[in-house]
């Protein structure tokens, strides 16, 4: 074994160990626990990711070949990994694992779950129900080892097997050093090589006092070539996300690489590559010590082009480097604002076409005044007399789930907030700078959200003692039932709504008028904190005991899937919730903890 994989294996170890005396990892249990920190959280602090990690592991009797699985919240995707922690790993053992993980995919969707154990069934079901109709079927399988395989050869083997998920990707020993060394070491780049371009003065060259950069057309069969060399040798280390895969895009792409190569130059963006120097020569760009910082997704696509149509082809890239020789730490502050900046710009989403918009400008204007920075554009610095930061699709979030009780739609379908007229509509369009309760009510929930976000830290690391296993699997999934709870207390503490009107018929609460007001800032105790934590906990346990209930029914087959609708909400949480309420005992305890919510 390397050096390097070692030493990260004995400080997993030892760290387990000295987070919990009971913890006792063997190395193949660590050498889980190192494809997760690094693959799928890219973090090198192992303490910052240390109990999501423990808690997304599988491996075990019964696992269906599946060691680890790992949500991927911002590309709505699954990673599925198998990890061997041996050298003597052949091609076959690859493809025989890979199938026995097919396999079990296949009988979680035909619901034949009943021979995998309890921890396998409960997180891939729960990773299944959240992926949505737009991204159905986004699953990565991630096999690594320790053996010197030949990741090509591997991959010829795997032909027709990839058909039957959407990617598959193989790591090596080399693959898993390179992978820690990369992120340990971000300023690795590619030390010199060239690029061709389509005509020697077709150049668009522009200069700052301590920068420069030109625009030029670089031949695909470059970057092919580029691809082949440095890809596993720091060609994309300062590319602060890795290559997504997005199978809708990626197959866009290929369409055009196979078909209509000629129009490739019209429909991508193009790279940007960063470099601490660049020499035109004639038809060639000579860079030096230099990265690719945007573009990951078309070079990888490029590079790894199996089909017949090998005709060149031109793409747009901008680089740029600094005009004198400066220290290394200035140049990689330079090329991570140029990656950051870069790679923020898409792609687009539907709230990127929201944000110059008027309601959007005046809303963000509105909370500057309080001290609270709404992102209404990716990539946004706050003012620096500012408190508090909240991006304006989690804001839209919270308002769906407490104002207008659709925690389902908020939870599992967020872009449908900004590209769905009438959401937006429901969620912005609410006169807010004009009404001064409106105002109010806004900056408590905001506040509301930052407490919740301090308490959820909090829980992660002591949720063995706050939460059964259950209700810690309800409470990381069910932040946006638990603010449309929040939302339904405050309209019980305000009178707003009436109990016993509620149980004849939930879907009233849909219709509520919903009355704004400040809330959480008119309450003068000190223990707002407390009265928070115990109101979740109330809920939790009330959304736990319904949710065991409902599976073992075979109603809901994960928490995911008990979350993932507005109607599972209506029609069964709140009716569950309200009839709990009916009990005196269970109603001063909410009234108790409900102080918060109480308007002036």
């Amino acid at each position: 074994m390397s050096n390097i994989i070692n030493r990260e294996i004995k400080e997993i170890i030892a760290y387990g160990t000295s987070s919990n005396p009971k913890i006792s990892l063997s190395e193949d249990q660590a050498f889980n626990v190192l494809l997760l920190q690094y693959y799928c959280f890219k973090e090198s602090d192992i303490s910052k990711v240390w109990y999501e990690i423990l808690s997304m592991i599988t491996d075990g009797k019964d696992d269906g070949g599946i060691d680890a699985i790992y949500f991927d919240e911002e590309d709505s995707k699954i990673i599925i990994l198998q990890n061997k922690y041996s050298d003597v790993i052949k091609v076959q053992d690859i493809v025989n694992e890979i199938n026995k993980i097919i396999t079990t995919m296949n009988d979680f969707k035909a619901a034949h779950t009943g021979s995998y154990n309890k921890k396998t069934k409960k997180l891939l079901q729960e990773s299944l129900d959240r992926l949505t109709d737009e991204n159905e079927g986004n699953v990565e399988i991630l096999f690594s080892s320790l053996a010197n395989i030949d990741i090509h050869k591997a991959k010829s083997k795997l032909t027709g097997i990839e058909d039957k998920v959407a990617y598959i990707t193989l790591m090596n020993k080399g693959n898993v050093e390179e992978m820690i060394e990369k992120l340990q070491l971000q300023h690795e780049v590619v030390a010199e090589d060239s690029l061709k371009i389509d005509n020697t003065k077709n150049i668009l060259k522009y200069c700052s006092d301590q920068h420069k950069g030109i625009f030029v057309n670089v031949s695909s069969e470059s970057i092919s070539r580029l691809y082949n060399r440095y890809n596993q040798k720091g060609l994309f280390n300062l590319n602060i996300r890795r290559y997504i895969r997005n199978k809708n895009v990626d197959d866009g792409i290929k369409n055009t690489l196979d078909n209509n190569r000629d129009e490739f130059w019209f429909l991508n963006n193009g790279l940007t590559i960063a470099c601490t120097d660049f020499v035109e020569d004639g038809n060639k760009i000579k860079l030096y010590n230099f990265s690719i910082v945007n573009g990951g997704q078309t070079t990888n696509l490029i590079g790894e082009y199996k089909g017949k149509n090998r005709e060149e082809f031109f793409i747009p890239c901008k680089i740029v480097s600094s005009v004198d020789e400066v220290s290394t730490q200035d140049t990689m502050n330079f090329f991570n604002t140029i990656a950051e900046a870069t790679n923020s710009q898409k792609p687009i989403q539907p709230k990127d076409l929201k944000s110059n918009s008027p309601e959007m400008r005046s809303l963000q204007t509105l909370l500057l005044k309080h001290k609270v920075f709404l992102e209404i554009k990716r990539g946004e610095k706050p003012a620096k007399d500012t408190n508090t930061k909240i991006k304006n699709d989690e804001l839209a979030q919270l308002i769906f789930s407490f104002v207008n009780q659709k925690p389902g739609t908020s939870r599992s379908n967020k872009n449908s907030l900004f590209n769905n007229n009438k959401f937006y509509k429901q969620i912005f369009f609410k006169r807010y700078a004009s009404e001064i309760e409106k105002t109010n009510f806004l900056l408590d929930l905001i506040e509301l959200n930052d407490r919740y976000s301090v308490l959820q830290k909090k829980f992660k690391v002591e949720q063995i003692n706050e939460f059964t296993i259950e209700q810690a699997n309800v409470f990381n999934n069910g932040k946006f039932v638990l603010f449309a709870l929040f939302g339904l207390t405050y309209r019980i503490i305000n009178g707003d709504v009436d109990i016993n009107t509620l149980k004849m018929d939930t879907s009233l609460i849909e219709d509520d008028d919903f009355v704004y007001g400040s809330f959480i800032s008119n309450y003068k105790g000190d223990d707002i904190e407390q009265k928070l934590k115990d109101l979740i906990k109330f809920f939790v346990d009330i959304l736990e005991e319904e949710y065991s209930s409902q599976y073992d029914k075979n109603k809901v087959t994960s928490v995911s899937n008990f979350f993932k609708t507005d109607k599972k909400y209506i029609m069964d949480i709140i009716k569950v919730t309200v009839n709990k309420l009916s009990r005196t005992g269970n109603y001063n305890e909410l009234i108790e903890y409900g102080e918060i919510f109480k308007r002036t």
